[in-house]
């Protein structure tokens, strides 16, 4: 399954070059150009309509001068009729219609001269023609009224008839002037028209240019923050849904290329913590979190594609040896050897994930309905094995290099990501029973017991969380003074369905599966706990706890014990420890050098099971040790074996010359116990005295014990 990318698509990454503008300066810009564009044409409206006003007002005035005019008209006619009025009313020689008539024409002359002041506001010319002819009118009238009177009819038509021309020069000045006004008057709507037409031209070109400024200019700065925003969000929803190939913008000299670069850095920071949450820092291969994805996301598409999958479950052989041997940076470069090895010989389409400390899982999807397909993994297996057994340069070391395989089929051998792994986990087990250096499938070829070792592999992990074990407390006698002198601290585990287990029936599988180191430090927590009560009860006993080769080469040993110590200073010094002899396999110095720390925090050693090895002897010298003990092995055939008998005797000797203490274990007759003393041995453990108990059976039968006679 081919893992995500964190790199963008485009490869590396572009540095575009954009205007050295913020988007806050380019919103402003905006905001500016919109109000100097649409104020532009705001300005150059208000000057069209203050135009407009302006001809409107002229416009009034004309109507008004038209009204000047009629006025002055008016007022000239009422002005002849009341002349006529006093001419007539002169003629009849009425004194009475003449003053009357004579009074309205001097008022009627009055209006025409207030009509006519109007008027030479905007025509003072007509008006200086229309005065001269009305200034010598009423002598006229009086030389022509005069002439009539005396019957002096042909003195009086000259006068009458330049009264008449003054009169009609009068109308037609103002005949002139209207006709004048009328001829401006159409002058003025025919300009008008066009100017109208011209400012609706002009405002319509205005707003049409304003508007597409606004326009450009909106789209050329929206086009240059849309733009990249819509890029930046995609990216940012990429990121929200899980994605890894990211469509990154570009680099620029704003808010957006602050926000590209934040989006690069997080990207980085990302792939970083993709490789902490999903790499294996030793090996570089993907982790446990990637393989358990990878393989649910793989059964989810063979679900629906009907197609059959693989998982090898490749465990290395003698990975423990190395460790133990060289130590545990050899065991890193030899583990990395092997995940290089393991990349060139597995399938190109494989993934390969370190699944757990020495443990490499991989995973073949896409493998379709072929009968055949046994055939196909096991020769993928063969392959691997050939490529992984090749002797491995180590220093001055030749280590040699194999792997077990077990595979598992989807969905015939599991149809979860769990069932798939403990099925290839089983079968793997099966492949090492079978000699290691070999694979097998899961299925029919995967025994009753290798399903039962992983089921109690499981349990064992479950009993450590629900504090399911429990120590048991079996005395150890000096059966010269007939008290207890000390006791071992024995685990048992109440197993909710299989009721109480001895560790015969759980300890090599914790070995095997690593869990030992738990189990041990569970119970020496237990027995400090229990030695603290006791303490408060004012009873102090020695208390024996076994210790494995593989605590021993614990490299967190010395560090753990020295902190436990220190947590119970008052019961530090009634712990010691005993040793399984095969802590004297291993020579090394490290060995040596652990044993030797283990001594200096205060704690005694003890060698259990001693004799039963066959390199006892010749290194027990080299080992500091305080103790030993008599397997009980010779100790039961010591009535009925001279060989027993022998090595009993052999070892009590070798022990005193040692300066070495002696516990014999096992005893359950009397005449073990007689037999033991004659040869010197007083410590004595055994079914004869006690089995191992609860602790508080334990403290009850010590007190009934030390109050029995001698």
């Amino acid at each position: 399954m081919r893992r995500a990318s964190l790199r963008s698509r485009a490869g590396a990454v572009p540095r575009v070059k954009l205007p050295r503008l913020s988007v806050r300066d380019r919103l402003l810009g905006l905001c500016l150009g919109l109000v100097a564009v649409f104020g532009s044409a705001n300005l150059l409206l208000g000057f069209l309509v203050d135009s407009n006003e302006r001809m409107q007002e002229e416009q009034q005035g004309r109507y008004r001068r038209f009204e000047i005019i009629q006025a002055t008209d008016q007022a000239l006619a009422l002005y002849r009729h009341t002349g006529g009025q006093f001419t007539s009313a002169a003629l009849l020689k009425n004194a009475d219609q003449e003053a009357s008539a004579r009074a309205s024409w001097g008022e009627a002359g009055h209006n025409l001269n207030t009509e006519l002041g109007r008027l030479s506001s905007f025509d003072p010319a007509s008006v200086a023609i229309i005065k001269g002819a009305l200034d010598e009118e009423p002598k006229y009238v009086d030389r022509a009224i005069a002439a009539l009177l005396k019957g002096q009819q042909d003195e009086a038509a000259p006068i009458l008839a330049e009264l008449q021309r003054r009169l009609d020069l009068i109308e037609n000045t103002l005949d002139a002037a209207s006709r004048h006004e009328h001829a401006m008057a159409e002058e003025f709507q025919r300009r008008e028209r066009e100017r109208v037409a011209l400012s609706m031209r002009i405002a319509t070109a205005v707003i049409l240019v304003a508007a597409i400024v606004g326009v450009l200019l909106v789209l050329l700065v929206v086009r240059s923050i849309i733009r990249p925003l819509q890029t930046t969000t995609n990216a940012i929803r990429q990121v929200n849904a899980g994605e890894f190939e990211l469509d990154l913008p570009p680099i620029s000299h704003d808010e957006f290329g602050d926000m590209a670069l934040a989006l690069r850095q997080f990207r980085d920071n990302a792939e970083k913590l993709r490789r902490l949450a999903y790499q294996d820092p030793l090996t570089g291969l993907g982790n446990r979190v990637l393989l358990e994805e990878s393989l649910q996301a793989a059964i989810d598409r063979s679900r629906g594609s009907r197609d059959q999958l693989s998982v090898f479950h490749l465990d290395l052989d003698n990975f423990r040896a190395v460790n133990e041997r060289l130590g545990h940076k050899a065991g890193d470069r030899y583990l990395c050897e092997a995940a290089a090895r393991l990349r060139r010989f597995i399938p190109p389409e494989a993934l390969l994930c370190r699944y757990t400390g020495d443990k490499f899982i991989m995973l073949m999807e896409g493998l379709g309905n072929d009968p055949a397909i046994e055939q196909r993994m096991r020769e993928a297996a063969n392959t691997i094995l050939r490529g992984v057994a090749e002797p491995y340069a180590f220093g001055g070391h030749l280590l040699n290099m194999s792997i077990s395989i077990g595979i598992a089929l989807f969905p015939a051998d599991g149809e979860s990501v769990e069932q798939l792994i403990s099925s290839a986990e089983a079968a793997v087990y099966v492949a090492k029973k079978a000699g290691r250096n070999n694979a097998r499938f899961a299925g029919a070829q995967l025994t009753g017991l290798a399903r039962r070792q992983m089921a109690l592999v499981g349990d064992i992990r479950r009993g450590l969380e629900m504090g399911e074990f429990e120590v048991y407390y079996q005395p150890i006698i000096d059966a010269v003074t007939r008290r207890v002198a000390a006791a071992e601290a024995l685990l048992r585990w109440n197993h909710p369905e299989r009721g109480l287990l001895l560790p015969g029936e759980f300890v090599q599988t914790a070995e095997d599966a690593g869990l030992i180191r738990q189990l041990g430090e569970r119970c020496l927590t237990m027995v400090y706990g229990q030695l603290a009560q006791w303490r408060k009860a004012g009873r102090s006993i020695h208390v024996s706890v076994n210790l494995s080769a593989r605590q021993v080469q614990d490299d967190n040993i010395i560090g753990w014990l020295a902190e436990l110590r220190g947590r119970n200073v008052d019961t530090a010094d009634l712990v010691e420890f005993e040793l399984t002899e095969s802590v004297l396999f291993d020579n090394s110095a490290n060995t040596l050098k652990i044993l030797e720390e283990i001594r200096k925090l205060g704690f005694r050693l003890g060698l259990d099971d001693f004799g039963t090895g066959y390199s006892s002897l010749s290194y027990l010298q080299r080992l500091p040790i305080d103790k030993i003990k008599i397997d009980r092995q010779f100790v039961s055939g010591m009535g009925i074996s001279k060989q027993a008998m022998a090595i009993v005797s052999a070892t009590l000797a070798l022990a005193r010359n040692l300066q070495l203490d002696v516990v014999a274990e096992g005893v359950e007759t009397a005449q073990q116990v007689d037999m033991l003393l004659r040869y010197e041995c007083r410590l004595l453990q055994g079914f004869h005295f006690a089995p191992a108990m609860p602790a508080v059976e334990f403290e009850r039968w010590v007190a009934d014990f030390d109050l029995a006679p001698a």
